[in-house]
């Protein structure tokens, strides 16, 4: 493990690429319409089903790290986008973009504006990128 000097966030790599500007959650909501704070809150809440997670706000997205980060989400005025890894692609509504980044791990992002669309199948896809991450 290596901790990074500047932000003592700590990477299993030496020197690891990231990103030192760390924000609170407020930096996030206030760029946010209602309805969109809603879905962030729900989102938010939902994440505490999982053990032994973080959630970091940076300058550019909120990520949720376990062992590693297993979601990633942008905030925008009138949506949040959500990235996340699978072992299989997924290509199909609402998801906007697949693409393969290695022979196990395929990258998706989605985005979702209303609360009605964090349903059932982008939960069992954030437990899936979950489990993907904690696999041991």
């Amino acid at each position: 493990m290596w901790t990074c000097p500047t932000c003592k966030r700590k990477f299993k790599s030496k020197n690891q690429y990231h990103s030192c500007y760390i924000m609170d959650k407020a930096y996030h909501t206030t760029k946010m319409n209602e309805k969109v704070q809603l879905v962030f809150e729900a989102l938010l809440a939902h994440l505490k089903v999982f053990e032994a997670i973080h959630i970091i706000f940076l300058k550019t997205c909120v990520q949720i790290n376990t062992n590693s980060t297993f979601l990633s989400i942008t905030t925008k005025q009138d949506r949040l986008e959500l990235e996340f890894q699978l072992d299989r692609e997924d290509d199909f509504f609402p998801i906007f973009l697949c693409k393969r980044v290695s022979k196990n791990r395929v990258l998706h992002r989605l985005a979702i504006g209303e609360l009605s669309e964090f349903d059932h199948q982008v939960k069992i896809w954030i437990k899936d990128a979950y489990d993907l991450i904690n696999k041991r």
